[in-house]
């Protein structure tokens, strides 16, 4: 089986193993040096790498078993949320009990030439209590990225990383929002000017102890009140503190979230309950425009480093455009298509 049989046969990699709290430290000044991108803690991206986790856990994979039981749906899933949060991922290719297995990399370091034959990868394999630093070659390593630079072609970028301007106005304004949010929140009731007066004390152990019964109190409009209007004239009427948030810090909120989804190939009409005929077609969009394009370069990925034909279908979300799809192979029928060609075009079958 070419490079697959390879493998099972290929040498043992360097292991070299480093203490949990030295990984620990190495978080605190990736933190402390600002290397963690916020933008990746709102719900836009969090819709966004949800969606193409599923996506990918869900696709079927075509090829030998060694590939597709090794690149189970948890590690697609886990695939489909890095490529859109980090923009790459990166699996060691290994062998266990006679089993092919694919170990996600936490962290990794490339060395090498132009050629990307030539790489040298350092990955860094976690545990609950220690980690596993690897020296791996390439062609042992599957390296999937969503999308690279020329000057970088080794390094994959996030869809977050290119639109960084909208990365930030997300995660600015999902504070910003937060911070609204998380302000104090209670009643004002305005008391009598003289606030030392015992009866105002039995008063504020009333409303304290209040928890829906009734008390008895006497009439705002008795009693030393000050006359200047900041009662508001109103008979016990308290004042409300919460959130408030402008509507433009909410308009802008939004705005944030709909460039973000069209950064990763997802449409904002899909989300939109009351547009169905749109959301049917902003599905179709993110299957045929985002997905299958993506799994077309993991598959290429596997070939190559696997020597195996790989390939990925969504034969199963497909159904959600069947509607579309028999409108198009009527269409085609009508302006004189082959039944059979026309179903080829419109992706249905014919039996």
């Amino acid at each position: 089986m070419g490079k697959l049989t390879d493998l099972f046969m290929g040498r043992t990699p360097e292991v070299r193993e480093s203490s949990y709290t030295d990984t620990l430290v190495g978080l605190i000044v990736s933190q402390a040096g600002g290397q963690v991108v916020k933008a990746t803690a709102t719900a836009a991206v969090q819709t966004c790498a949800g969606l193409y986790a599923r996506a990918f856990a869900s696709a079927e994979i075509d090829g030998p078993s060694p590939i597709v039981e090794a690149f189970h749906p948890g590690l697609r899933a886990m695939a489909g949320r890095a490529l859109i949060r980090q923009g790459e991922i990166v699996f060691v290719v290994d062998v266990r009990n006679g089993r092919m297995v694919l170990l996600p990399a936490a962290d990794h370091d490339i060395s090498g030439g132009h050629d990307p034959a030539t790489w040298q990868y350092r990955v860094t394999l976690s545990g609950p209590s220690s980690t596993i630093s690897r020296e791996v070659p390439a062609d042992r390593v599957l390296h999937f990225k969503f999308e690279t630079d020329p000057d970088r072609p080794w390094r994959g970028i996030s869809p977050i990383e290119s639109a960084a301007l909208a990365g930030r106005l997300s995660a600015e304004t999902t504070s910003a929002l937060a911070d609204e949010a998380s302000m104090t929140t209670g009643s004002l009731l305005p008391i009598p000017t003289d606030g030392q007066d015992p009866t105002v004390s039995a008063l504020r152990a009333d409303l304290k102890n209040l928890r829906g019964d009734i008390a008895l109190v006497e009439s705002t409009s008795t009693g030393q009140w000050p006359t200047d209007g900041r009662t508001g004239g109103g008979e016990w009427t308290p004042r409300r503190l919460g959130a408030n948030p402008p509507q433009s810090l909410v308009q802008l909120a939004e705005l944030a979230c709909r460039e973000i989804l069209t950064t990763t190939g997802v449409s904002p009409a899909l989300f939109d309950p009351s547009a169905a005929t749109a959301a049917r077609e902003s599905w179709r969009q993110a299957l045929f425009g985002a997905f299958w394009p993506l799994g077309q370069m993991m598959a290429a990925e596997l070939e190559s480093k696997l020597g195996e034909a790989v390939s990925f279908s969504w034969s199963e979300l497909r159904a959600s455009d069947l509607q579309g799809r028999a409108r198009a192979y009527g269409s085609l029928v009508e302006a004189g298509y082959d039944p059979a060609a026309a179903a080829r075009l419109a992706g249905l079958e014919v039996t």
